[in-house]
């Protein structure tokens, strides 16, 4: 179990959304620090950074709406968490945030894991954090961790701009 969560919880620092900005549009970039000592390949010691992937133009959404969850759902908690798997409910949570900021046109493919505007892969500002493929790929490994990582998970779920009610996160990992 622990190489699992080796290999899910990322090191400090190591990988991060970088947003560089062309003209007045913002563009989101998946960027990995590397680490170099002295005289590697003839470089000075220091970091280096790297642009791992693209993850698409970036579009900022404004709450629109302060709808709570369990509203949106029209559901009772404990039914609802006895009943729905955690990749179920991230989902909903994630269909729960886009109708609160109204992002009309943006779809959400589950399978592929990604973030589309039409055909196009993009990248939402939501709530402090970005919601792409990269943390939509995160939120869905939270099934392989335990409740003893609350922090990592907690952590995922503000990258990804998602706010998750208290009770549902006690309830979708202390189980």
């Amino acid at each position: 179990m622990e190489n699992i969560i080796n290999f899910l919880v990322p090191k400090p620092n190591m990988s991060f959304i970088r947003i560089k900005k062309i003209g007045n549009k913002e563009y989101a970039y998946l960027v990995e620090n590397r680490w170099y000592k002295k005289n590697f390949r003839g470089k000075g010691r220091g970091s280096r950074q790297k642009v791992i992937s693209y993850l698409g133009k970036v579009y900022s959404f404004d709450k629109a709406n302060d709808i709570s969850f369990v509203e949106f759902k029209r559901i009772n908690n404990e039914d609802y968490l006895n009943s729905k798997s955690k990749e179920q409910i991230i989902k909903d949570l994630i269909e729960w945030e886009l109708f609160k900021h109204n992002a009309h046109g943006i779809a959400v493919d589950f399978k592929d894991k990604k973030i589309l505007e039409g055909k196009k892969e993009v990248t939402l500002k939501i709530n402090e954090g970005f919601l792409n493929s990269y943390t939509l790929g995160r939120l869905f490994n939270l099934s392989n961790i335990k409740s003893r990582e609350s922090y990592y998970l907690a952590k995922c779920f503000v990258e990804a701009g998602i706010e998750i009610p208290q009770d549902i996160f006690v309830g979708m990992f202390g189980r």
